[in-house]
């Protein structure tokens, strides 16, 4: 004889199809948070690598010797973010004749260069010249002071540079300081 199904216990299909209810609603109501998360910590991320560049050319710039420029190509602010860019050279003037003119040309050699992300946007930058670049000489020092401003749709982080060769990176929620 055939055991009986009476004494199994099992969900009914009506109790699963409440559970997975109110995970899609929790998962609705949730999901605009964690979008705000990532694009934070895109944005972050992106202040911290700009930053550590800024390190970077100094410590590079007193090592070699020569003068270290980053070239800072703000845009307009765009939602969707991969707006604006930087890239860091050695500004020697090697094979150019050309002596340090804070431009990238001949073979100079350049350290670093990167876009902004999905969802940042390098809005501004305070350096003079086309585009905005600053350096720094073989002691460390900057040629230029001014910052950089990065933002998402929340939230803004400026990387700016002291005279003393000093790099500050600061955040905020409406572009007040």
């Amino acid at each position: 004889m055939a055991p009986t199904l009476k004494n199994k216990k099992a969900f009914s299909l009506l109790e699963l199809l409440f559970v997975l209810c109110i995970i899609a609603i929790l998962t609705g109501i949730g999901m605009p948070f964690f979008t705000d998360a990532i694009n934070n910590h895109r944005l972050k991320g992106s202040a911290r690598n700009l930053f550590s560049i800024f390190k970077k050319a100094r410590s590079e710039a007193i090592r070699r010797n020569s003068n270290v420029a980053i070239s800072i190509i703000p845009a307009a602010y765009s939602p969707e973010g991969m707006v604006g860019s930087y890239q860091v050279f050695v500004d020697d003037g090697a094979g150019s004749g050309t002596a340090e003119n804070f431009i990238l040309d001949g073979d100079e050699e350049i350290l670093a260069m990167a876009s902004m992300p999905a969802n940042v946007s390098l809005v501004s930058s305070t350096f003079t010249g086309t585009p905005k670049t600053t350096a720094f000489n073989s002691r460390g020092l900057p040629t230029k002071l001014g910052d950089v401003r990065l933002r998402n749709s929340i939230r803004w982080y400026r990387i700016s540079l002291g005279i003393a060769g000093n790099i500050k990176m600061a955040v905020s929620e409406d572009d007040t300081w």
